[in-house]
């Protein structure tokens, strides 16, 4: 018996309210069936797929038959032929000498990087007035992934910088889910920002990877000096082009998503009394067990001090996974647990959808994270949580991303509690290449010292 269910609206309309409301779009799919079909073309049938098993079958058991397909071109016109982007070998061959970036001792160095970066953060803000968290946390990300991986210090640059990938993530968003996409060589206003952007982006890269080669004992342990040091089977270097594909990608995908993430946790976490109270009180025992001992924990032991924190970041990757949807075309006609579908099928996966199904998480609409405590994630479906992907195209940096966040929030709600500025009303999701919250959140960093 077949799961593919055919949706009620017709073409037209569908495509009307996808491009109104993505998200509510996919919501309101959700309980229409396992998967989805939106009666497109028999050309080019497309998918909205629903339940955990499919999404594994997808995105694991038949990945070879699947390509990332029109996302990957849009990104390509930013990031080039990077992790995000490569297909096939050409992306084995990356995730293999990509791979050791994020070895768990590299990690352990970089979490005392995310702690001193946050300080410094921490130090400069006052009650004085409203922050912009988005921007906030984009400049701190952006400055946490330029250090540990590029050995980079960006301070005097970081809003432009950060400035710059806003226009690459929001021209980018604007053309995946477009009907037409107009050639990047045409020279419209919008094209001209976003290469404007790209140049501004890529002097940063080209000039720590000039400075790199001229100083290379300085870069060994980050992953430019890796990239550096790193060769073919046959004994060739990495092509510059190729380092700064690699470097493109991870400033792209490796900030953004945390930043948005941090600030939906403090939005939520405003909101959830009971859960600010318990992150203090998780940070005031490790305040209190330092203050004892006499001495400061490393920023990987007080990473793994805080398992209330990283359920609080499970729980906004929940709500909010940055990732909204993931989107794959089949190769080849291919059998899905029964089900059949032509060459050329477009499948289109949402976590934000797929997390908040009432059925497998009970009141999924509701913030709590304690929901992780006991095995977290554990008990449900593999792929009824997955704010990272899955499969040989899961997010490499996860680990990486997830000790970030943690230490960010924990540093931070350490010393402060922050309250949103009057006059907002309550967030609202924009989905561009990450979710995001619309027009940012202003709030009032409130000192607990």
């Amino acid at each position: 018996m077949t799961r593919v269910v055919d949706i009620p609206t017709s073409r037209t309309a569908n495509f009307f309210s996808f491009q109104r409301d993505p998200l509510g779009f996919l919501l309101n799919a959700l309980p229409i069936g396992d998967v989805v079909s939106l009666r497109t073309s028999s050309f080019q049938p497309t998918f909205i797929v629903n339940s955990p098993d499919f999404v594994q079958e997808i995105l694991v058991h038949q990945d070879r038959f699947f390509r990332k397909g029109r996302s990957s071109g849009v990104l390509r016109r930013t990031v080039g032929d990077g992790l995000l982007t490569s297909e096939r070998e050409e992306h084995r061959e990356q995730k293999r000498y990509m791979t050791p970036v994020f070895y768990k001792e590299r990690i352990q160095a970089y979490a005392e990087i995310v702690r001193e970066e946050t300080e410094r953060l921490a130090g400069k803000l006052t009650e004085d007035g409203p922050v912009p968290m988005h921007e906030a946390m984009m400049e701190l990300t952006l400055g946490i992934i330029a250090r540990s991986l590029f050995n980079t210090e960006l301070e005097e640059d970081k809003s432009e910088l950060a400035a710059a990938v806003d226009v690459t993530i929001r021209r980018s968003a604007g053309t995946i889910f477009s009907p037409v996409i107009l050639p990047f060589s045409w020279p419209t206003p919008g094209n001209v920002r976003h290469k404007k952007a790209i140049r501004t982006l890529e002097e940063m890269i080209y000039d720590a990877i000039a400075d790199a080669k001229r100083q290379s004992d300085i870069y060994e342990g980050c992953m430019l000096g890796l990239l550096l040091d790193t060769r073919s089977e046959d004994g060739q270097a990495l092509p510059e082009q190729e380092i700064r594909d690699q470097m493109m990608t991870m400033l792209l995908a490796g900030h953004e998503t945390t930043a948005n993430a941090l600030v939906w946790a403090w939005y939520a976490l405003e909101r959830s009394p009971n859960a600010l109270a318990r992150l203090h009180e998780e940070q005031d025992r490790i305040r209190s067990k330092e203050e004892r001992n006499g001495e400061r924990i490393s920023a990987y032991d007080r990473y793994r001090e805080m398992p209330y924190a990283k359920q609080v970041i499970q729980e906004t990757l929940r709500l909010y996974p940055p990732a909204w949807a993931i989107l794959r075309e089949s190769e080849q006609p291919v059998e899905l647990l029964g089900d059949r579908f032509p060459s050329n099928s477009s499948f289109l996966i949402s976590p934000y959808a797929i997390h908040r199904n009432d059925a497998v998480f009970g009141d999924a609409s509701a913030f709590r994270p304690e929901r992780f405590e006991d095995g977290g994630s554990s008990q449900w479906p593999r792929f009824a949580y997955f704010p990272f992907g899955g499969g040989v195209r899961g997010c490499i940096g996860s680990q990486f991303a997830m000790l970030e966040a943690v230490l960010i929030l924990g540093t931070l709600a350490a010393n402060f509690r922050f309250e949103s500025a009057p006059g907002q009303g309550e967030a609202i999701p924009e989905p561009l290449v990450s979710l995001r919250v619309k027009d940012g959140r202003s709030m009032i960093p409130k000192s607990r010292l």
